[in-house]
């Protein structure tokens, strides 16, 4: 089961990340969710990180450095003290969730979709690092 809750969060971070680099104009796809024509439905807020979007860098940054982390402290231990894992995967669903509400469109559903299998893993099934890891 590590391994599969190590996959979830390697392509929750995955999707969070692309905000940094965005594909090409027209070439966005379910696989990679930001293109350099994305459009936050609040144009208020600002737009990609590479446009001066400060919410979206901060927002992409918490999430995809969060599961990163709750990666390398799943697999290594280290980085993260396993009674904080849980609290980590869950501000970093939360981070991606939100970003991907100010991104909102039809490639926003399997990252939310995504960040909600591990909010019920970590909550509702009682994932944890040390859980996970069976020490």
């Amino acid at each position: 089961m590590r391994y599969v809750v190590t996959v979830l969060l390697l392509v929750g971070a995955h999707f969070s990340l692309t905000a940094f680099a965005p594909a090409a104009e027209g070439k966005r796809w379910a696989g990679w969710p930001f293109g350099v024509d994305s459009k936050s439905v609040l144009s208020v807020l600002g737009g990609l990180p590479r446009q001066g979007g400060a919410i979206t860098a901060l927002l992409a940054g918490v999430a995809g450095l969060g599961f990163l982390a709750a990666v390398v402290g799943l697999l290594f231990g280290v980085i993260v003290p396993a009674d904080y894992w849980r609290a980590l995967v869950t501000v970093s669903a939360a981070a991606s969730i939100l970003l991907y509400a100010l991104y909102f469109g039809p490639l926003s559903l399997l990252p939310i979709a995504l960040d909600v299998v591990i909010l019920w893993g970590a909550w509702s099934r009682g994932w944890s690092m040390s859980g996970l890891r069976g020490s």
